[in-house]
């Protein structure tokens, strides 16, 4: 999926570039009520430009299927460009709905979160385990991810 922001982002935040995928780590922060963030920092030696949503698939065990794969819904919810120093961090949140047994609810047993930065293709892998409520056909999925923010 391909998001729309390319120049108009590095105007705003001045005159840093698109961040690059491959300049871009990513890791898993504490989850906590149902939210977790998903960290990402500017591995790169010059100051760069992240806007918007980033793309989240979870693939996992669901409905028979060993590679299952979710793409999540993005929250409604307005975003700005985020600069990103050499080593600045920045951050989105996926909220989440843990699976119980007796909820009678389809579950996945999510193994690892793909993800591909906003404007971008490119897809980072990061193992992630845990088993998810499937609301893959929701109207209103409580699972979904919010915009990039600065920060940790």
């Amino acid at each position: 999926m391909r998001f729309s922001t390319s120049t108009t982002a590095a105007q705003l935040a001045g005159s840093a570039d698109r961040c690059q995928p491959q300049n871009l780590s990513f890791s898993l922060g504490t989850a906590a009520s149902g939210i977790l963030p998903v960290e990402m920092a500017n591995a790169g030696s010059a100051a760069c430009v992240i806007d918007g949503f980033a793309g989240v698939d979870l693939v996992g065990l669901a409905r028979g299927q060993a590679d299952y794969t979710w793409s999540l819904d993005r929250q409604s919810a307005g975003y700005s460009p985020v600069t990103l120093q050499p080593g600045g961090p920045a951050h989105f949140n996926l909220m989440f709905l843990v699976h119980t047994p007796d909820d009678g609810g389809d579950d996945i047993q999510v193994a690892k979160m793909v993800i591909t930065p906003p404007d971008d293709f490119t897809q980072a892998r990061v193992t992630w385990v845990k088993d998810l409520e499937l609301q893959d056909a929701a109207t209103h999925p409580v699972t979904y991810i919010g915009p990039v923010v600065p920060g940790a």
